[in-house]
């Protein structure tokens, strides 16, 4: 018999995320239930950095669009890197925002590489407010979904906040893809009701599955985790940070494309393409070898398909900043 009291948790984590947004709940959780984490010794982001690809795109990004006279403000700092390399530029005032231990991190590099001209805020950057307008923000809110970490709301309000008419968000154009793909085979981990295991039947626990937390049906893979994608990859859907209303994201997303390459589905990898202008750009894909970052993946149940195959894949996204949120059908 199912288990009754976990039928309303899917409802409970949906109330969860919107009220999760609202102002007077974000400032309590802040106030008085603290990210343990945040408080710890910090861990650099050594990820981001071994990308060779990504920190030259940022070189030439903020060496292209920074400049002596401007205000530049670095939303979440973190390691660091958008800082110094906006540091070199020389601008007229450089603020580094972090409410991390990261900023303890920064701002002991900064003194032993001769960058004292950046001033640095703990305070979370929602809050942040500069005596004067930026001319250009710096930011890398990209979650592990690339929009989980609320990149869309929280850089529109700093936008209408904190940016000049006219001034820059780096980077500001965004591509997203979600692809069908197999996983090599020591990647693949099948759902549990799936699973042969010795004395135990675990298959009752299919008829729960709409009770099972969102996380469940999601994971995290590598680029080397990926064996091949099954079709010609197109972009979902695209947004520019400098151009667009608050409500531009779709809320649903629809595949349906021929198969390129025989395979088997093991679920769907949602990447993206980060622009700063029409020539500057990186990718957190699959596709590229060097890619560090993690990438969701969709989970679904194993199919094998051919190549000219149709695939059809719907995707609901009710609130586009928190997968627990989204749904997803493959047929």
């Amino acid at each position: 018999m199912s288990n009754l009291l976990d039928l309303p948790r899917q409802a409970l984590m949906d109330l969860r995320s919107r009220l999760s947004h609202l102002p007077l709940v974000s400032h309590l959780h802040r106030r008085h239930a603290p990210n343990s984490l945040a408080l710890s010794s910090p861990a650099p982001q050594d990820s981001v950095l071994a990308d060779p690809q990504r920190v030259e795109m940022w070189r030439r990004a903020v060496e292209r669009y920074v400049r002596p006279n401007q205000v530049v403000v670095d939303v979440k700092t973190g390691t660091g890197l958008r800082t110094f390399l906006a540091a070199h530029q020389q601008p007229r005032k450089l603020y580094a925002v972090d409410d991390s231990r990261l900023l303890d991190t920064t701002q002991w590099v900064a003194r032993r590489n001769g960058l004292d001209r950046i001033a640095f805020v703990r305070e979370p950057t929602w809050h942040f407010q500069p005596p004067e307008k930026a001319d250009v923000l710096l930011h890398e809110l990209l979650g592990d979904a690339l929009l989980d970490a609320g990149l869309v709301p929280r850089m529109l309000d700093l936008r209408s906040r904190l940016l000049k008419p006219g001034g820059r968000i780096l980077p500001n154009r965004f591509e997203v893809f979600v692809e069908p793909v197999q996983l090599r085979e020591e990647a693949c981990v099948p759902f549990i009701w799936t699973q042969h295991l010795p004395h135990v039947d675990f298959r009752c626990l299919q008829s729960l599955r709409e009770a099972m937390s969102p996380s469940y049906f999601t994971r995290l893979v590598r680029s080397y985790e990926v064996d091949h994608l099954l079709c010609e990859p197109e972009p979902a859907f695209g947004f520019d940070l400098e151009t667009m209303r608050a409500d531009a994201l779709p809320s649903r997303v629809h595949i349906r494309r021929p198969v390129e390459e025989d395979g088997r589905v093991d679920g769907f990898c949602l990447f993206y393409k980060v622009a700063f202008d029409a020539e500057l750009a990186f990718d957190v894909s699959p596709l590229r070898e060097r890619n560090t970052t993690a990438m969701t993946l969709l989970r679904v149940e194993p199919r094998e398909f051919s190549r000219y195959d149709t695939l059809d894949f719907e995707l609901e996204l009710p609130n586009p900043s928190d997968p627990r949120t989204w749904r997803w059908q493959f047929t």
